[in-house]
């Protein structure tokens, strides 16, 4: 099971996020500077991170020379995964997160430490906690599917996950998009 956000907070949230964010346009030319993270937000599903987790490779040969780092906010153990075991995974602790279970901004700073060039949000159900992030890190490119965020919490959004193909399918449609910013 994920992290539960208070429903109270999260509209909070989205009025504060949507009026004191500056989201300005990004050249993907513009990545090659000293952004050297690549944040990638596991879906809160086993069933997902499971076909998730086999494009990992992809996206790390996608985005080369890039500290990849992996955020889990479910019980899914990494280990037990061959793909996910590869990176860098960081958990939120209770210690990460207020009152409302929305992340601290040392979660943040940990999360976004060197930089980062891109956020890679890829639960295709709406997950507040992973727009969040996303936004907060810093990052330029914030990717996610289409599931009703949008600006400011991503600004590159990818269609919406067909009800009836395969998780495996969207997220290698996923992985191949991402491959056309390849350098």
């Amino acid at each position: 099971m994920g992290i539960r956000i208070n429903r109270f907070a999260e509209k909070i949230a989205k009025f504060k996020f949507r009026y004191n964010d500056k989201t300005a346009p990004i050249r993907f030319s513009d990545l090659s500077g000293d952004y050297k993270g690549c944040l990638i937000c596991m879906p809160g599903t086993m069933e997902h991170a499971r076909a998730a987790s086999e494009i990992l490779s992809e996206l790390a040969e996608t985005f080369p020379n890039r500290d990849i780092r992996i955020l889990l906010t479910s019980n899914i153990d990494p280990q037990t995964h061959e793909y996910i075991k590869k990176f860098a995974v960081i958990r939120p602790d209770a210690g990460d997160l207020d009152k409302f279970s929305l992340p601290k901004k040392e979660f943040i700073s940990r999360l976004s430490r060197g930089g980062l060039a891109v956020a890679v949000d890829m639960d295709p159900n709406p997950n507040f906690f992973n727009a969040v992030v996303s936004l907060q890190s810093g990052a330029p490119v914030r990717t996610a599917f289409d599931k009703g965020e949008g600006l400011p919490y991503y600004n590159f959004i990818m269609g919406v996950p067909a009800k009836d193909v395969a998780p495996r399918v969207s997220y290698r449609a996923m992985a191949d998009i991402l491959k056309n910013f390849r350098r």
